[in-house]
């Protein structure tokens, strides 16, 4: 799986609000944890700037479909701009820097 990392911007306050709303439905009924971790999808870690209309989020997904089917339900619904980055982790860095090193020596 590939490790991603997407910032979330609401659009305008009643989309957010909207969101929100939606959100703590599924969160206090248990269908948020289903939509954050099925086959080929992982959240990691999600983190709100309300104030910002922002929400951060790391996730790990074999590729585009299942981003695709986590993400694109709250952009049609709200219209969240997303921006999906592919990012590694800090193993990752050090494995791929000393095998550089290597060739450069």
């Amino acid at each position: 799986m590939q490790l991603y990392l997407v910032d979330c911007q609401f659009t305008d306050t009643d989309n957010q609000i909207a969101a929100y709303k939606q959100f703590v439905k599924f969160w206090e009924n248990g269908e948020m944890s289903k939509q954050d971790n099925f086959d080929g999808f992982e959240m990691l870690f999600r983190v709100h700037a309300p104030g910002e209309g922002r929400v951060v989020i790391l996730c790990n997904a074999n590729g585009d479909k299942e981003l695709f089917q986590h993400f694109a339900p709250w952009r049609a619904q709200f219209g969240i701009d997303m921006e999906i980055t592919p990012v590694i982790s800090c193993q990752n860095v050090v494995d791929y820097h000393k095998e550089l090193f290597e060739k450069m020596s």
